[in-house]
């Protein structure tokens, strides 16, 4: 290896760019390889894996509890049932507490067989007595080191209060200061779909305790952290299936909404996951989009680097001729040659893979949020991984080796020893990888262009209603006039409406029920002042005369009401004061909803519709305000809402895709570049004697830096043929998921070509520059 370590020392470009190649890209191979392995044998450990499935429909997971017990009794197939809900809230040990918010199910509610469905491991305390009584909890590893410290926590009593959510118009009759006694602890949940930050469980009998309310048949089965969700333990070798009709009739006469046999679902544990249900509200959710883009991605990396390393190679292989030829001489056969060249790129390969795993393991946070999935390196480091882990480098080092052993076979040694060896290449092979790094190249800019248009047309997408310069802002109880008077006093304010009920682009909402012609129908309802409707700047495609007590419905309302032209009095027995466009409540993806609007002078707890001037500090101002006024960091968000923001909110999966596919194209251009850079020093290597004679013949500067730029972008213009179709292909696919999008306009192509083409242009022009500038005497002496 002495040769091999003297070569790279000597030719410090070739080696850097190598190096940094295969560093990059296999840094993001073990980031990947870790998050894809997680997403895809989440919960295959469970000893019943096969035989748990979670019901639900085409839409959603929720289960009443109430309905398992019936449901088992109908279905003989139903070993036994576990309902599961999460919850957030504080648990109290002494004057300890642990609160995480309200964004994390901390709690899990489940029924007693919880520990009989899944495999989570107990260090302490038996699974069968874990939860057999109301009062008993199992704490994780993590919360009692938090809660108790050293001490041993089995038997002590902590006391629960569940984030409190009660329903407007209900009464909250339930005690949420119940005490718990410690029964078990387990290990900290990973590697589940169910919430891995729970760090208690608890009965699901004192749900009610915890939520603050009961879930009633005539509601659906949600609670503030996600559904409530039953799972269903099969006879081995069972299915559900035949008995959809029995139990979507069941459902349909006893519980909130309309149920069909086609409609009801059972998704297999190993599934749920991916599941279109899964909204990833008290439940791990997995995106394979985001999977085969990032799998895409990370493996276009990887044959950048591979290909540049086998570029550099082959390119200076002349340069190692001798080496070889004398080893020939000396009694190597060409096996030998081509194992020792195989070795050095293994080695190279191995080198790479060390310093990639150290920077993994730095940029491990930096990934989770990048993938939206949990990834733990240190924690599933095992024998299988390293044997995979060594499998991948010898799989990587002999194909980067097979292709540079080929081409120093074809030099014989004589040629060597009788000096008239002359190393010259037509680069195919070279100009091929060349080729299809830029198709890869132009296909990653097109789609991060594309992906760009398409989010920001998504999100100034026409609503119904204006958003623009708009906030809500609600004020904390008692201090909404005082709210009110701030607000005038600020000099980037335009305006201030009053409104109740659903504030739009934002989640809070409120609905009512209605009957109409044996059809439920769910009405969303908004009351504001004049100035709220003049702000959102509703249209009217209908008016009958505003009144006192009269509502105007949106276009949608009339249609799922089923009233007509002639109709004139809603089912409340209130006039129809006009018809209004429809509205997108949150944005254009979710359709449009059915609002019921009024007009109020007075309102008992009113939120304030501010339009601002524009200013970017407003949103700063309205948060140091209501600071003054006693809100708490943690609650701003819902305090300051600002339209634009919330809307653009609700695309954070088509954001996380743009920045990962942006990540990744830069990461592929560098390493495009770098390998641009080698192979430029290596093609002027070969015809400096050609330049020299060039300008001794009378060719100009300009002319021979032309002629060589030609040459070597030749290659580029057949890959823009190749990635044009291929870019167009694949973003109309990724187009057609959604019902509101762009067309792909000539001009998207013509940028991403252009922008490749220029960045190629510049990571050569510099060698050839130089190439050009240099003596032909000295040229023609080189050669």
């Amino acid at each position: 290896m002495k040769s091999y370590f003297r070569f790279l020392s000597r030719n410090k470009l070739y080696t850097l760019i190598n190096v940094v190649g295969l560093v990059v890209s296999l840094m993001f191979i073990i980031l990947l390889g870790d998050y894809t392995w997680r997403q895809f044998t989440i919960d295959s450990w469970h000893k019943h894996t096969d035989q748990i499935v979670l019901i639900g429909s085409q839409d959603n997971f929720f289960m009443w509890p109430q309905a398992a017990t019936d449901i088992k009794a109908m279905c003989p197939e139903v070993e036994q049932t576990c309902c599961v809900m999460s919850q957030s809230g504080k648990i109290k040990y002494g004057d300890r507490v642990v609160e995480d918010g309200d964004d994390k199910s901390t709690i899990m509610l489940a029924d007693s067989t919880f520990f009989n469905f899944f495999d989570y491991e107990l260090t302490q305390g038996n699974k069968r007595y874990a939860l057999d009584k109301p009062d008993k909890c199992v704490i994780t590893e993590r919360l009692a080191k938090r809660l108790f410290g050293d001490k041993n926590p089995m038997g002590e009593s902590i006391q629960i209060t569940g984030e409190r959510h009660v329903r407007i118009g209900h009464d909250d009759p339930y005690d949420s200061t119940l005490v718990y006694t410690v029964s078990a602890i387990a290990k900290d949940f990973d590697h589940t779909v169910l919430p891995n930050e729970t760090q208690i469980i608890v009965s699901m009998q004192r749900y009610p305790q915890v939520m603050g309310y009961q879930l009633e048949n005539y509601t659906a089965a949600y609670g503030p952290n996600g559904v409530s969700k039953v799972f269903f333990m099969l006879h081995p070798g069972t299915s559900l299936d035949s008995k959809k009709s029995v139990i979507a009739d069941y459902l349909d006469k006893n519980y909130y909404g309309k149920w069909k046999a086609t409609e009801l679902t059972f998704t297999s544990l190993k599934d749920i996951m991916f599941a279109p249900q899964n909204n990833g509200a008290g439940m791990q959710k997995g995106d394979k989009t985001r999977l085969h883009i990032l799998l895409a991605a990370v493996l276009a990396i990887l044959f950048f680097a591979i290909s540049n390393y086998i570029n550099l190679t082959v390119a200076n292989t002349g340069f190692r001729a001798k080496e070889m030829a004398t080893r020939k001489l000396f009694g190597s056969s060409q096996k030998d040659i081509s194992l020792k060249l195989i070795a050095e790129s293994t080695l190279m390969v191995a080198v790479s893979f060390a310093i990639g795993l150290a920077l993994a393991f730095a940029l491990q946070d930096e990934a989770i949020d990048l993938f939206k999935g949990k990834i733990d390196l240190a924690g599933d480091f095992s024998l299988g991984t390293v044997s995979v882990s060594i499998a991948f480098i010898l799989l990587v080092g002999i194909i980067s080796g097979i292709m540079p052993s080929w081409q120093i076979s074809r030099f014989q040694p004589i040629d060597i020893v009788k000096g008239s060896f002359r190393y010259r290449s037509k680069m195919v092979l070279s100009k091929i990888f060349i080729i299809l790094q830029n198709v890869v190249t132009v296909v990653m800019l097109t789609s991060a262009l594309v992906i760009w248009l398409q989010l920001n047309h998504l999100i100034h997408a026409p609503l119904g209603y204006n958003t623009e310069h708009l906030f809500v802002i609600n004020a904390p109880d008692g201090k909404h006039q005082t709210v009110r008077n701030l607000l005038e006093k600020m000099p980037f304010v335009e305006k201030i409406g009053r409104f109740e009920k659903t504030s739009l682009a934002t989640g809070s909402c409120s609905m009512q029920s209605v009957t109409r012609n044996d059809k439920l129908v769910i009405l969303y309802l908004l009351d504001l002042d004049k100035t709220a409707y003049d702000l959102y700047g509703f249209k009217k495609k209908k008016d009958y005369g505003q009144t006192s007590d009269g509502y105007y419905l949106t276009e949608e309302t009339m249609r799922q009401m089923e009233y007509t032209d002639t109709t004139t009095q809603t089912v409340w027995n209130k006039p129809i004061a006009g018809v209004l466009n429809d509205i997108h409540r949150i944005n254009v993806l979710q359709g449009v909803d059915p609002f019921v609007i009024q007009f109020k002078d007075s309102f008992n707890y009113p939120s304030f519709l501010v339009k601002t001037n524009g200013d970017k500090q407003a949103k700063a101002a309205f948060i140091d305000m209501l600071k003054e006024q006693g809100v708490a960091e943690a609650d701003m968000e819902w305090y300051v809402q600002p339209l634009e923001e919330n809307i653009a909110k609700t695309f954070e999966d088509q954001q996380n895709t743009l920045k990962i596919i942006s990540l990744f194209t830069i990461v592929a251009i560098v390493i495009s570049v770098m390998g641009f850079i080698g192979m430029s020093l290596f093609f002027i290597r070969q015809r400096q004697k050609e330049i020299g004679i060039r300008k001794i013949m009378g060719s100009t500067s300009h002319e021979v830096m032309a002629l060589m730029l030609r040459t070597f972008c030749a290659p580029l213009l057949v890959s823009f043929v190749i990635a044009i179709p291929l870019s167009w292909y694949v973003m109309t696919d990724w187009l057609s998921n959604f019902s509101y999008r762009i067309s792909l306009s000539p001009w998207i192509f013509a940028v991403t070509c252009a922008f490749a083409l220029l960045v190629a242009v510049l990571s050569v022009s510099i060698q050839i520059i130089k190439a050009v500038r240099t003596n032909p005497v000295e040229s023609i002496k080189t050669e």
